[in-house]
């Protein structure tokens, strides 16, 4: 019967090894298959153990950086979301020269993977990419169409007369005013229409 190391981490270095060593492992076209390798240092079971620590409860063995291999400045424990969102089809998107990954900038910011990926496709600094407010981009409007905006924006009162209050002032996702008494009566008016069907 073969030895068993009893070291808790034993395991994780021979499925390393095995991933990226053993074109027979079920695993080895996405690691060794694809030129991920192993430092030389991590060769020695002691070393690894010397440079990754002890393995906290739930974590796994996780590259920072998926196209590169398995060393002691690459490697980390990582629980299951970490893992998922380090896959290789991970959204990265450039900011002011530096790459980023887009879930984490989301995540951190409270906004949308979508508004990440729009604001940094358009060239944003990084401030401007993970600020949770509401930016709208009129850069492409035209004259006429910036003027009609300014004008809607000095409105004092609705078409119905109510005041822009802030109290009585409600704001679009687009970013236009809306009176807060007129929407309330068209939910009342949709409610009352849907209550008589």
């Amino acid at each position: 019967m073969p030895f068993k190391n009893p070291h808790p981490l034993y395991t994780v270095w021979q499925s390393m090894r095995r991933r990226c060593l053993t074109p027979t492992s079920k695993a080895w076209s996405d690691y060794g298959g694809r030129g991920i390798a192993i430092c030389e240092r991590w060769d020695s079971f002691a070393a690894f153990v010397e440079d990754m620590g002890d393995l906290p409860a739930g974590m796994t063995l996780e590259r920072k950086d998926n196209e590169k291999g398995y060393e002691p400045g690459n490697c980390e424990w990582a629980d299951r979301k970490t893992q998922q969102r380090n896959r290789r089809g991970a959204v990265y998107v450039m900011i002011d020269g530096d790459r980023y990954r887009a879930i984490e900038l989301a995540e951190k910011a409270g906004v949308k993977l979508d508004t990440i990926k729009e604001r940094a496709a358009r060239g944003l600094g990084y401030a401007e990419v993970v600020s949770p407010e509401k930016g709208n981009d009129r850069s492409g409007l035209s004259l006429g169409g910036q003027a009609s905006g300014a004008k809607k924006r000095a409105k004092t009162h609705c078409r119905n007369g109510h005041e822009f209050t802030p109290a009585n002032t409600l704001l679009s996702p687009e970013g236009w005013r809306v009176c807060r008494r007129c929407h309330a009566d068209r939910q009342l008016e949709r409610n009352h229409r849907l209550a008589s069907r």
